[in-house]
């Protein structure tokens, strides 16, 4: 009756061992993710980017961000089958005019079409705790598209 005792009591032992030495591993973190929604038109609602190119309807990106060191805005719908680049002389609240001459550059990819922006305005009208916010109007310079408006909400840095 001992022997039973002492190995039911070295079983318990070796249980409890054993449960409290596995601990469940904590989840990791989601990755922070831009949710890109829309409210009745091309307006997003809280963050994201849009674009509407002329004779087409709105687009919204899966995927919007900057890069501060090259003061470059990417947007991207369908991978980079369709996005638009923005290169800027600086990325803090102004209006910046696009011109070859001014540094200032949208570039429209849609397929394998690389359309570039021959004037128009860029607006930057927020830029705090590293997202940005703003909108464009441009003229493109050849090809079927015309030209391409959107905005961008809260942006963020990458």
């Amino acid at each position: 009756m001992k022997k039973i005792i002492l190995n039911s009591s070295m079983l318990f032992v070796v249980a409890v061992i054993t449960f409290t030495a596995c601990k469940k591993k904590s989840s990791d973190p989601e990755p922070e993710t831009v949710t890109t929604t829309t409210t009745g038109g091309s307006t997003p609602a809280a963050s994201g980017f849009t674009w509407t190119p002329s004779g087409g309807s709105a687009v919204v990106a899966d995927s919007a961000f900057y890069y501060q060191q090259y003061n470059t805005i990417y947007a991207y719908k369908n991978g980079v089958a369709n996005y638009l680049e923005i290169n800027l002389t600086a990325l803090s609240v102004a209006s910046y005019s696009v011109s070859s001459s001014s540094g200032n550059a949208l570039t429209y990819i849609s397929g394998s079409n690389y359309i570039s922006a021959s004037s128009g305005q860029i607006n930057i009208t927020a830029s705090a705790s590293n997202k940005i916010s703003g909108n464009f109007s441009t003229p493109l310079s050849s090809g079927a598209v015309a030209s391409v408006a959107g905005q961008f909400v809260d942006i963020p840095k990458k």
